[in-house]
């Protein structure tokens, strides 16, 4: 790979970049990254590298439905485009007291966070908000809990959501704000992010996902495949990610 990549004008990405793969090829969990040749591989990294990223692994990561980018990598990617941008996203806690004005399109607001070192939990968190500043303007982007759960059940990846919810709401919020007001500039992340997905289609009966996700035999996944085949654009790639999990399981016990 590190011939393929040979003409970046930064190797040190590049080495980290082979390094990050290599963990992944040593990681049985990562099964999905066989799927993947050496050219394809550089080629993902060329195309972040086009939108003027690094593909670090940290920000930036190959999953098995393919390259996801954080609230982080979407706000270096606004700061590219506008340097002068002040960005804050944030989560908001039941707890919590906030307020939100607009005048003459200027966005003003208070955020009193209550109890900013207890403890909290998941079923804490009722929103969550992006306002980003810059020469186009100022904007405010909002979410509540329950847009939120409509965004996950309609996202490819549910386990990143168990494990990092807070991180996956805060990206949420700020993709929104990006694609709704800057969607010139994220285009391309927009094709590449593996949490791309169609809001109008939140109404759409996708049970079938907690059925696969509980689904612990081959058996019981082709039960759930033989009764919901064909009903979701993303399901074929669902069970087979899920098929190589049990039999990954099932080698390891």
């Amino acid at each position: 790979m590190k011939e393929l990549l040979k003409n970046h004008k930064n190797q040190q990405e590049v080495e980290n970049f082979i390094s990050y793969i290599g963990k992944l090829r040593n990681d049985p969990k990562s099964f999905f990254i066989k799927n993947y040749t050496d050219t394809q591989l550089a080629q993902l990294f060329l195309k972040v590298a086009n939108e003027g990223l690094v593909f670090d692994g940290v920000h930036i990561t190959l999953k098995s439905t393919g390259v996801s980018y954080d609230y982080v990598a979407y706000k270096n990617k606004m700061l590219l485009v506008y340097p002068e941008s002040t960005i804050d996203v944030s989560l908001v806690y039941e707890w919590d007291e906030i307020e939100f004005w607009k005048e003459s399109g200027k966005v003003t607001y208070k955020h009193k966070l209550k109890n900013p070192f207890g403890w909290r939990e998941d079923k804490d968190i009722i929103g969550a908000y992006a306002v980003i500043r810059n020469k186009r303007w100022e904007f405010l982007t909002t979410l509540n809990k329950s847009e939120l759960d409509k965004h996950r059940k309609v996202a490819k990846t549910d386990f990143i959501w168990k494990a990092w919810f807070p991180e996956m709401c805060m990206k949420t919020v700020m993709k929104k704000s990006s694609k709704t007001h800057f969607g010139d500039i994220f285009t391309w992340i927009e094709e590449m992010d593996n949490e791309n997905y169609d809001v109008n289609n939140v109404n759409v009966e996708i049970t079938w996902k907690d059925e696969i996700e509980k689904a612990e035999t081959l058996k019981e996944l082709l039960t759930i495949y033989e009764k919901y085949k064909w009903s979701w654009k993303d399901f074929d790639s669902l069970i087979s990610s899920k098929k190589q999990a049990i039999i990954w399981k099932s080698t390891t016990i």
